[in-house]
C-alpha cells in the first residue's frame, strides 16, 4: 500500500510527494487516499481512461505510457532511439572537412582560430555573438585546427538537438517523441546546417534547450529545470541577435495566456498602429522607425504594467488564476525585488554612460566606468550568493547562470581592452563590451533592416519550406487546421503560434537567408510529429476514418523517404552544388584546386607554408625559409584567409598596384586594374569560380526575365500549373518541377563570382602551370598583354611580406 494524492480537478492519481497534478497542472491538496500501487499498462491518448488536458493548461497533459515503471526496460523503442543517435553522429560528423568553407564559415573559422592562437577577439555584431568563436576555439584546443574541427561545434549541437527531442515524451507522447526525433535526424535543413560552421545550429540548440526545460519546469517546479532553460537562453543570446525575434514570439504567447483578452487587444492594437504608420509614411522618412519603436515600447510597457498589477493582486491569494500564474508566482520575485530593481537601474545607467552622455558631449571622470563595472560584478555576485543560500533558488540560479555566461563571453573572459595602457580605459572597454552584448547587436541589425541583403521576396520561406521540408510543411498545415477547428489542444496550438509567429517575423525581417529556415522549421516539425503521433494512436470510427488515417500515414511515410533522400543528396553529394536551394553563394570546388596548386608550389619551393629555419643561419637567410609569400586581393579573402591561414607571409590589399609576390589571387571584377599589371609582368593566370549560386527564376533558360506582376502570376498558375489556359513556354511548368524534384535539374541559369590565380612565369614554367580557357566561365576580359619579365627588385626575390 502507498499513499497517493487525488487531484480534485481532474481525478488523476499523483505521488504523495507531488504538489501539482501531473495530469492537468492544478495544485494538489494535502488530502491523501490509500490506494494499491499497480503498474499501469500503456494506454493510448485517445482512450477514455486518458484524461484530456485542462482548458487552462499551457502545454497540455503528459503521456507517461512510454516511461518504464520501476526498472530499466530495453524494448524496441529504446533500440530505435539508439540507432537514431548513431545515425545522427554519423550524418553530422562524417567527411566534415571535405567541403570548401562558405564565405561566412571561413570568417567564423578564421576568427575562432585567431582567438585560439592569439587570444584576440572582440564582439562584432556583423559576425554575431561570441559563443561560436569561443566554442570553436575550444574545439581547436581539444582536437586541433582543421576544416573538419572547425565544424565540430555545429555537429555537436546537431546531436544535442536530437537528444533534446528525445526528452519530449511527457508532452508529445510516445509516438510523437519518436517521430520528432526521427524528423530532426533526416531533415535536409537540420542535417546540412548541423555540418555548417555558422551560428544557426548553436542558436537552435540553445533555443530548443530553453523551450524543453521551461516546459519541464512548468510541470515539475524543480529549480534545476529552470537553470537548464536559462543556460539554453544564455547560449542562444550569446550566439545570435535573432533571439530577440524568438523571444518576441514566445513572449507574446505567454502574454496572451496570462492576460485578459482586452489587455491583449490593446497591446496588439498599439503594435498594429505602429505598422500602419510604417505603411503610410514614405520609406525615406526618418521618423518611420522612431514612431514604430515608440509604438512597440508603449505596447511592451502597457503589457508589463498589466502583468505587474495582476501579479500583485494574486500574490497574497491562496489560489492563482491558472497553473501558469501559479508557476510565475512560485518564482518568488518578491524576495529579490530589491536586487531586480538595482539591476534595472544599472542597465539604465549603462545606457547613459555609453550612449547618451557621449552623444551630448558630457564627459565623466574615468573612474565612473570602473565603479560601474565593479557594481555590475557585485550585483552578479549578490545573485550568486542568494542562489547558494536558497533564496528564490529557481530565479536567482537562472540569473546567475545567464549572467556568468553573458559576462565571460562578451568580455572574452575579461581580456577585452587588455592592450590598453590606461587602467580606466580598460574598464571603459569592459563596460562598452557589456553594453554591446545587451544592446549593440539589436542596434546594428535594426539599422540593417533596410539593407535587404540578398534582396529576397517576402514569400521566400514559403518557397524554401516546401522545397526542402515538404513533410513538415504539409502536415503542419493540416495539424493547424485540425487542432484549431476540430480538436483544440493547448500544446499543438502553442507550436502553431510559435511556427506562424516565427515565419511572419523572419519574413518581415530585411535579411532573408536559407539558414534562417531553421527557426520556423523547428516548431513546424514538432507540430507534425505531434499530429502524426496522435494519428497513430487514434482509433478512427468507420471505414472512411480508417481509410483517411491509412492514407495520411502512407503519405507521411512517402514524404519522409523523400526527406531522407534529399538530406543525403544535399549533405554528402551536393554540399557545394547550387542546384540545392540551401546551398547559397557557396565557395565552389575550384577553391580546392587553387589550394592544391598553391600548396604544391609552396612545399616544393620553401618546404611548406612556414617551414622551420635551420639553426645557425643569418637573419637574411632566414627570410628564404619563411614560406611562400602570397598576395590575396580582398575580393578573394574569404575563404582563402582561412584556407591559407598557415601562410604568414600573406597580405590582403584592396587592389593590385604592382606584381609583387610569386602567387597572386584577384577577383575578376577588378580585371581592368589588375589584369594589365600582372599580364605585363609575365604572370600566367587561370580563371576559377570562387562562389557559385542558383537563384530560382519563374522563367526558363534562354528567355528574357521580366517583373512578376500579380496578373502574370495568376496567368502562369492557371496555364502552367493548372490546365485552364494556354501554356507559357518561357515559364516554369510541371515538367521543370518534376525534373528538379527527382534529378535536381535546374531550369534557370547558375551564377558565379569568378577569380584568377596568377603564378609568376618562372614558377609557371617549372610546374607546368599554363593558361587554360574554360567554357563554363565567360571570357569577359581581353587576351593577355605581351609577356615580360617580372618586375621584382633584387633584394625581394620572394616578394613582399
Amino acid at each position: 500500500m502507498a499513499d497517493n494524492k487525488i487531484c480534485e480537478k481532474c481525478g488523476a492519481k499523483n505521488p504523495a510527494s507531488n504538489n501539482f497534478c501531473e495530469q492537468c497542472g492544478a495544485k494538489l491538496t494535502s488530502q491523501e487516499v490509500a490506494v494499491k500501487v499497480t503498474v499501469p499498462k500503456p494506454t493510448p491518448r485517445s482512450e477514455p481512461a486518458k484524461t484530456e488536458p485542462a482548458p487552462d493548461a499551457t502545454i497540455g497533459s503528459p503521456d507517461r505510457s512510454w516511461v518504464p515503471a520501476n526498472s530499466f526496460h530495453l524494448g524496441w523503442m529504446s533500440i530505435a532511439y539508439a540507432v537514431l543517435l548513431l545515425v545522427t553522429v554519423f550524418t553530422r560528423f562524417d567527411h566534415l572537412g571535405a567541403k570548401p568553407h562558405h564565405h561566412d564559415e571561413s570568417m567564423h573559422a578564421f576568427y575562432s582560430y585567431q582567438l585560439f592562437k592569439d587570444g584576440d577577439y572582440e564582439y562584432n555584431p556583423m559576425m554575431h555573438g561570441p559563443f561560436q568563436f569561443h566554442g570553436n576555439a575550444f574545439m581547436y584546443y581539444l582536437f586541433g585546427v582543421s576544416n573538419a574541427t572547425s565544424r565540430y561545434l555545429a555537429a555537436s549541437f546537431g546531436i544535442l538537438t536530437v537528444i533534446l527531442a528525445m526528452l519530449l515524451g511527457p508532452f508529445l507522447g510516445r509516438w510523437g517523441t519518436f517521430l520528432a526525433t526521427s524528423l530532426i535526424v533526416i531533415s535536409p535543413s537540420f542535417m546540412y546546417f548541423d555540418r555548417f560552421t555558422r551560428e544557426d545550429a548553436y542558436i537552435l540548440g540553445g533555443t530548443f534547450l530553453m523551450v524543453v526545460y521551461a516546459m519541464r519546469y512548468y510541470r515539475s517546479r524543480v529549480p534545476s529545470d529552470l537553470w537548464l532553460a536559462a543556460l539554453g537562453f544564455g547560449i542562444a543570446f550569446c550566439t545570435k541577435e535573432s533571439i530577440f525575434i524568438t523571444v518576441a514570439v514566445l513572449g507574446t504567447y505567454l502574454f496572451i495566456r496570462l492576460l485578459p483578452w482586452l489587455d491583449v487587444l490593446i497591446s496588439g492594437g498599439l503594435v498594429a498602429f505602429g505598422l500602419l504608420l510604417m505603411m503610410i509614411l514614405d520609406k525615406g522618412n526618418s521618423a518611420r522607425p522612431v514612431l514604430f519603436g515608440l509604438c512597440l515600447a508603449a505596447s511592451f510597457g502597457y503589457t508589463l504594467l498589466q502583468l505587474a498589477l495582476r501579479w500583485m493582486a494574486q500574490r497574497g491569494q491562496n489560489k492563482a488564476e491558472s497553473p501558469l500564474w501559479e508557476t510565475l508566482l512560485g518564482l518568488r520575485l518578491d524576495k529579490i525585488g530589491l536586487e531586480l530593481g538595482l539591476t534595472l537601474g544599472w542597465w539604465v545607467g549603462a545606457i547613459l554612460l555609453v550612449r547618451l552622455f557621449p552623444h551630448f558631449g558630457i564627459n565623466l571622470p574615468g573612474g565612473v566606468d570602473m565603479l560601474w563595472v565593479l557594481a555590475f560584478l557585485a550585483l552578479l555576485g549578490r545573485f550568486g550568493w542568494l542562489w547558494l543560500t536558497d533564496r528564490a533558488p529557481a530565479m536567482t540560479g537562472s540569473i546567475t547562470i545567464f549572467g556568468i555566461l553573458f559576462t565571460l563571453l562578451f568580455t572574452t573572459f575579461f581580456t577585452v581592452g587588455g592592450n590598453q595602457a590606461d587602467f580606466s580605459t580598460r574598464f571603459h572597454s569592459l563596460l562598452n563590451s557589456l553594453y554591446m552584448g545587451a544592446f549593440g547587436g539589436l542596434e546594428y541589425w535594426w539599422g540593417q533592416q533596410g539593407v535587404h541583403r540578398g534582396d529576397q521576396p517576402w514569400y521566400y520561406y514559403l518557397l524554401q519550406l516546401p522545397a526542402n521540408e515538404m513533410v513538415s510543411f504539409f502536415f503542419s498545415l493540416v495539424a493547424m487546421a485540425y487542432y484549431g477547428l476540430v480538436k483544440r489542444r493547448n500544446l499543438p496550438l502553442f507550436l502553431a503560434y510559435w511556427y506562424v509567429g516565427s515565419l511572419a517575423l523572419f519574413s518581415w525581417a530585411g535579411e532573408k537567408m536559407p539558414w534562417l529556415i531553421l527557426h520556423p522549421l523547428l516548431p513546424a516539425l514538432l507540430l507534425t510529429a505531434y499530429f502524426i503521433g496522435d494519428l497513430i494512436e487514434s482509433v478512427p470510427a468507420g471505414s472512411w476514418g480508417r481509410m483517411a488515417r491509412t492514407g495520411a500515414l502512407g503519405l507521411f511515410g512517402l514524404l519522409s523517404t523523400y526527406s531522407l533522400h534529399s538530406a543525403v543528396l544535399l549533405s554528402f553529394y551536393h554540399e557545394c552544388n547550387p542546384v540545392e536551394p540551401l546551398v547559397y553563394v557557396q565557395s565552389g570546388p575550384d577553391c580546392l584546386e587553387v589550394e592544391r596548386i598553391i600548396r604544391r608550389i609552396s612545399y616544393d619551393e620553401t618546404g611548406g607554408p612556414n617551414p622551420e629555419a635551420p639553426a645557425g643561419i643569418s637573419e637574411g637567410e632566414k627570410a628564404m625559409h619563411d614560406g611562400l609569400p602570397l598576395t590575396i586581393e580582398d575580393k578573394c579573402s574569404w575563404p582563402f584567409a582561412w584556407i591559407l591561414r598557415e601562410f604568414s607571409r600573406r597580405n590582403h590589399p584592396s587592389s593590385i598596384t604592382m606584381a609583387d609576390n610569386p602567387i597572386i589571387l584577384t577577383g575578376t571584377e577588378t580585371d581592368s586594374q589588375s589584369y594589365p599589371i600582372l599580364s605585363a609582368a609575365g604572370y600566367v593566370d587561370r580563371k576559377y569560380k570562387l562562389r557559385i549560386w542558383w537563384i530560382p527564376s519563374w522563367f526558363k533558360k534562354g528567355f528574357p526575365q521580366t517583373d512578376l506582376t500579380p496578373g502574370l502570376l495568376t496567368s502562369w498558375f492557371f496555364s502552367n500549373i493548372l490546365p485552364f489556359g494556354t501554356p507559357k513556354p518561357d515559364m516554369v511548368d510541371w515538367n521543370d518541377l518534376k525534373d528538379w524534384i527527382l534529378y535536381r535539374k535546374v531550369w534557370s541559369d547558375l551564377g558565379s563570382y569568378n577569380m584568377r590565380l596568377w603564378v609568376r612565369k618562372d614558377l609557371a614554367d617549372k610546374y607546368g602551370y599554363t593558361h587554360t580557357d574554360r567554357a563554363d566561365i565567360p571570357a569577359d576580359y581581353p587576351k593577355p598583354e605581351p609577356i615580360q619579365e617580372p618586375t621584382l627588385s633584387k633584394g625581394n626575390k620572394h616578394g613582399k611580406h
